[in-house]
């Protein structure tokens, strides 16, 4: 994912000697141009000496084009983000698509329901289904509000005796269903009655999706930019050999940024100071990354660990508001293993920084991973895993807020 632009003299003793182009073996279907030894290469491609054969070099549009398809040193780096963008585009429209967690009711909290609607008499459930089915076509207010003050108004409204009646039983149904299922309660409260207890008891359901949207919207943009980069990091355009590389490293610090902006908001989303603190640090410091990371000297081989040290440290920070979460709601096992999730992630990250950083295993035997398993691949594969598992967490922290009723008292 990421790759020097700008790159100072480096020993190249650990390079092969002959300067003369590798050919690659070629079918009727894909043939690249000639791909050359790392000493042959413009100084602007020499990353790493470790990697000896199979570069290409001064390609036009064209040719760089139909090398995704070709086999180099590249194409694991290309298709190892490329595939992994795939995978985010499929998780966005599963979570556009999938139905949220419904809400779970215990017998007390269907209990207190009762006693609520029966203190607000019997007059008003017409109003309420009335209100209940603009909501379901789409015609209530941008609050959501209709519902809610429908139920406020119940004792001055005049409904049918049979509507009341209807609805009661409904509600003692239910009730009778939670006792069955014992102290857990019912987990199974959706469609009209889970809009209807949330219009109730003030619960929020479903909660807002945009934060984890965010997210992938962000996994993908830096995906993509890797393997685009990756791609067109041969080619012999002007804006190539001066700004590619950058796009890449403003990437991966949206991906850093994007990563925390769901933990932060579902798991303070009854905290909104303590929200808006984290949301806004977490912006800020993204900001002062992608502007370090956007100067000439970031370009530079001489600045390789730094540049892993720092997207370290801006992932390190997420330890903040994860541990105040897990102190805020610590007997909550959803909290406890969206942690889990975020550690194993981090763990992930840190490893893949580390094997960049370090070069390896390519530093032990030169030359013997130049197509595959090079350290940058596996840092690729590292991201990939890091954000997969990171999406887990989120979900789980998403069915919690949405199955709990978002800050409800009573659910």
């Amino acid at each position: 994912m990421m790759r020097n632009e700008i790159t100072e003299p480096t020993e190249v003793g650990r390079a092969s000697a002959v300067d003369a182009p590798v050919r690659k073996r070629r079918s009727r279907s894909h043939q690249l141009k000639d791909l050359l030894h790392f000493n042959a290469l413009p100084d602007r491609l020499r990353d790493n000496e470790y990697i000896t054969k199979y570069y290409r070099a001064n390609y036009d549009g064209h040719q760089t084009l139909r090398s995704l398809f070709g086999l180099h040193n590249e194409t694991g780096n290309i298709w190892s983000h490329l595939i992994g963008f795939l995978l985010f585009v499929a998780l966005t429209v599963l979570t556009v698509y999938t139905q949220p967690a419904p809400l779970k009711l215990g017998a007390q909290h269907l209990a207190q329901l009762e006693e609520r609607v029966l203190a607000a008499g019997r007059a008003g459930w017409q109003e309420l289904l009335r209100a209940e089915q603009s909501m379901e076509a789409g015609l209530w207010d941008k609050g959501g509000n209709i519902m809610r003050a429908g139920c406020r108004g119940l004792s001055k409204l005049q409904a049918k005796e049979g509507n009341c009646d209807s609805l009661l039983e409904d509600l003692q149904a239910l009730e009778t269903r939670v006792a069955a299922y014992g102290s857990d309660g019912l987990r199974g409260l959706e469609g009209k009655y889970a809009r209807l207890v949330a219009a109730l008891s003030d619960a929020q359901w479903p909660t807002q999706r945009w934060p984890v949207h965010v997210f992938t919207a962000g996994a993908m943009t830096c995906l993509l930019t890797s393997s685009f980069c990756h791609l067109f990091g041969c080619c012999d355009w002007h804006w190539t050999k001066t700004r590619l590389w950058k796009y890449d490293y403003a990437g991966i610090t949206v991906l850093i940024v994007t990563s925390f902006i769901p933990p932060i908001f579902y798991g303070f989303l009854c905290h909104p100071k303590l929200r808006n603190f984290y949301l806004y640090s977490t912006l800020l410091l993204g900001f002062m990354t992608l502007c370090v990371s956007l100067l000439q000297f970031f370009q530079t081989n001489r600045f390789r660990a730094f540049r892993a040290s720092l997207f370290a440290a801006l992932g390190l920070w997420g330890i903040f508001p994860g541990l105040h979460t897990l102190l805020l709601y610590r007997h909550v096992p959803d909290i406890q293993q969206a942690f889990l999730s975020d550690v194993i992630m981090g763990a992930i990250y840190l490893l893949g920084a580390a094997i960049y950083a370090l070069r390896v295993p390519e530093r032990w035997y030169p030359g013997a991973f130049d197509l595959w398993f090079s350290s940058h691949q596996l840092f690729h594969l590292c991201v990939v895993a890091a954000a997969l598992v990171h999406y887990g967490g989120v979900r789980t922290l998403l069915d919690w807020r949405d199955s709990s009723g978002g800050c409800s008292s009573m659910l």
